[in-house]
């Protein structure tokens, strides 16, 4: 089976409508339409993605989709790995500006994998103790982008997944 960064490659070369896919900068979503569009003079082929956290539609050019990260959710093996990364937490540093540099880089890199850990090490920190305003955002960050890849991975709603997802966390800590 190919790797992540390999699949992310072969699908950007063609989405179709109604394809679930995951935009890291925005989140994921379905492709509404793929629409031809004039901006800055330059006639373009887009992706048009209808998110499903956040209000509203992105468009993606076509042919940068690769570039940008366009892909798809996560699936069989890989979203198995996914649940498989909650079980990963990992000490964050102890010192809060570096603790949220980690935090942020994560977020920023969007590997799906990663953003499990670190979600998985800020519900450890969260049993031990309450968590700052701003890990709480982060937190709450991360559960839904995780939320969306399990959603658009199982064609299931976002409620759904995100119930999962926490019950995943909560039965993972309950064994550490």
């Amino acid at each position: 089976m190919p790797n992540l960064r390999t699949r992310v490659k072969m699908a950007a070369m063609g989405f179709n409508v109604g394809d679930p896919v995951v935009y890291p900068a925005q989140g994921g979503g379905y492709i509404r339409e793929i629409a031809e569009r004039e901006v800055m003079g330059e006639r373009n082929t887009y992706y048009v993605i209808e998110l499903l956290r956040k209000p509203g539609t992105i468009m993606v050019p076509v042919e940068k989709a690769e570039r940008l990260g366009l892909r798809p959710p996560l699936a069989g093996a890989d979203r198995d790995a996914l649940v498989r990364a909650l079980g990963e937490a990992r000490d964050l540093a102890s010192g809060w500006p570096a603790r949220q540099r980690e935090i942020g880089r994560a977020l920023s890199e969007s590997d799906p994998l990663e953003l499990a850990r670190m979600l998985a090490s800020l519900h450890r920190r969260h049993q031990l103790r309450p968590l700052s305003g701003t890990e709480h955002q982060q937190y709450r960050e991360l559960v839904g982008i995780l939320s969306e890849e399990l959603a658009l991975a199982e064609s299931g709603d976002l409620q759904t997944a995100e119930a999962y997802l926490i019950e995943q966390l909560n039965a993972l800590a309950d064994e550490a």
